[in-house]
């Protein structure tokens, strides 16, 4: 659902040439590209690579390592919802559709491929996105965490694994209704912390120390990742109807005896091994004050628990 407020045309840093006045000489095209330039340069920091535009307020890098992870976790979310993009129960055209914190842009670019009748924005922190893209696909860099000027309204928004890049989602609920086309749809699929294990084995171990002490780090910057539990409630509030939750369960190892789960915490425990130095180090070196090489020392122990079957922990989604 969403209101008829017309919004504001949106700021694209990547200003295409012909639309320089060129009575303004070249200065004007010389800063747009230093612009661009700059937003592709990384931070630097401790070995990872981060993005710049806004650097802090995303806690996960942004290097090759992060992009392989987050299209492998793509891989994780079609085996969850049986080769779906969504669960949402779209009836008609989507013509205008938003992909919120787009990452890699690999979500985007497969509903654009499966949806050709669909122009698909896609908006990230990190311009990191491939330019072999289909041509209802498009990527930009901005902040879905402050005011959306967008010149269109959407018809599907979707969100995948937010949970700590915003600093008030009810605030980012309320503009993705305002943002929906009347009748339009908005998902949000993201993961819940602390990681759960329901029989005890997780206590007691140096994972599970990583788990409680991730927590505190995100409370120490406000980006408490159990806000997303509260979701449907901000939906509601926000003024969306239907609201519908599903949750699922992601080992992070092989332990289930059920195929399918098993599978997935395979994969899943590819997922954590490979994202666990992203995770942690910038999130406890900027909290809580440590180094990263007594970080990474830590982190030895944990990878041993990650592999560790009598350890039943699932990542709740």
């Amino acid at each position: 659902m969403g209101s008829s407020e017309t919004l504001a045309r949106q700021l694209d840093v990547n200003i295409e040439a012909d639309e320089v006045d060129s009575a303004l000489g070249d200065d004007l095209s010389t800063y747009t590209h230093s612009l661009a330039s700059s937003l592709i340069q990384s931070v630097q920091e401790n070995g990872r690579a981060y993005h710049r535009y806004k650097d802090g307020s995303y806690i996960l890098p942004e290097d090759d390592l992060e992009q392989e992870r987050l299209d492998l976790q793509h891989e994780i979310f079609l085996l969850t919802l049986g080769r779906k993009l969504f669960l949402a129960p779209v009836q008609g055209p989507m013509q205008e559709v938003l992909d919120l914190g787009t990452g890699t842009g690999i979500w985007a670019i497969g509903f654009a491929d499966q949806h050709p009748e669909s122009n698909v924005l896609g908006i990230d922190l990190s311009p990191i996105q491939p330019h072999a893209i289909p041509p209802n696909c498009k990527f930009e860099v901005d902040d879905f965490d402050t005011r959306w000027t967008f010149n269109r309204k959407f018809d599907f928004i979707h969100g995948r694994m937010l949970l700590t890049a915003s600093a008030d989602f009810p605030r980012l609920f309320r503009r993705a209704f305002h943002a929906l086309q009347p009748g339009g749809w908005f998902e949000m699929q993201d993961l819940y912390m602390p990681l759960l294990c329901d029989d005890g084995t997780l206590e007691g171990t140096a994972y599970g120390t990583w788990n409680d002490t991730y927590m505190e780090a995100c409370a120490r910057l406000r980006r408490d990742p159990s806000w997303t539990a509260k979701y449907g409630d901000w939906m509601v509030k926000a003024g969306f109807t239907g609201v519908r939750q599903e949750i699922f369960r992601w080992p992070v190892n092989p332990w289930p005896k059920d195929q399918t789960l098993k599978e997935i915490g395979i994969w899943n425990m590819i997922n954590m091994l490979e994202g666990l130095d992203g995770f942690t180090v910038r999130l406890w070196t900027t909290a809580l004050g440590m180094t990263a090489e007594e970080i990474r020392i830590f982190l030895v122990q944990v990878r041993k628990d990650l592999r560790d079957t009598r350890i039943h922990s699932y990542w709740p989604m």
